[in-house]
């Protein structure tokens, strides 16, 4: 499906901020873009800090320019759910060499979900949701393409699915940070090696607060779905968090458990 708001992103990026690399303006985007959604919700001192240290680099006109540049983002999105960022990342070439970036093409994830994913989405009507697990989760396609497959089949990823997604860049977990949020799928982005097990930032999506999702999950995990079961509404805290472990032992490639 194409999407106009693409074309509309790529010509106004390329109007922004001229008298900078190309990859650093889209960076400081997604990094402002970021920290303005956390901090929606967390009100920390330091995240503001690092927002304000980002625009300071950038004319006024240009920075005005990164609200325009969210709006397409948003009605993007709002025009079919998809790897928004990841496309355009391909369509402006930013991708890196060294570190052999490439962003799957959102109609091939949309099929890997379908083809390889269809029994677990299926098996939801006996649960009252699922776990998924993405150990290179890039800006979140495959993620946000399982999440459009469960749309499909008559289910509500925003209250039935909840993601764990990491990613050794910065940028691309930011990527799927700000589109995850946008729609509203309950997750946690984590920025750090999958493979080594070091991490440098936690970040949860405004989803998981609004949905009670700590508490949700420690009563899945703790196998206490009783009627009588506490909810404890865990509150947005500017405190580094520690990432929500699944299951101990070795990640899988793309994990989903009950």
């Amino acid at each position: 499906m194409a999407n106009p708001h693409i074309r509309a992103f790529t010509r106004l990026f390329n109007e922004t901020a001229r008298y900078r690399h190309r990859y650093e303006v889209f960076r400081d985007f997604v990094m402002m873009a970021g920290i303005a959604i956390q901090n929606a919700f967390l009100k920390s001192d330091e995240l503001e800090q690092e927002y304000l240290g980002i625009v300071r680099r950038y004319e006024k006109e240009d920075a005005a320019r990164m609200s325009h540049l969210l709006a397409e983002v948003v009605m993007g999105l709002e025009v079919y759910p998809c790897d928004f960022l990841g496309s355009v990342f391909m369509e402006l070439e930013l991708g890196s060499d060294r570190m052999g970036q490439f962003f799957t093409p959102f109609e091939v994830s949309k099929m890997m979900a379908m083809m390889v994913h269809g029994d677990t989405i299926d098996a939801l009507s006996d649960r009252p949701f699922i776990t998924l697990q993405e150990p290179a989760c890039g800006a979140g396609g495959m993620v946000i393409a399982f999440a459009q497959t469960m749309y499909e089949k008559g289910l509500n990823p925003q209250k039935q699915l909840w993601a764990s997604c990491v990613d050794v860049d910065p940028v691309a977990a930011m990527m799927a940070y700000v589109q995850l949020s946008l729609l509203h799928i309950p997750a946690e982005v984590v920025i750090g090696n999958s493979l080594s097990m070091q991490f440098t930032r936690v970040m949860r999506t405004p989803a998981h607060y609004l949905g009670l999702w700590d508490s949700k999950l420690r009563r899945q995990w703790s196998k206490d779905e009783s009627d009588t079961a506490p909810v404890v509404e865990d509150a947005p805290t500017a405190v580094p968090q520690p990432m929500v472990v699944i299951e101990k032992g070795q990640m899988s490639l793309f994990d989903m458990t009950a």
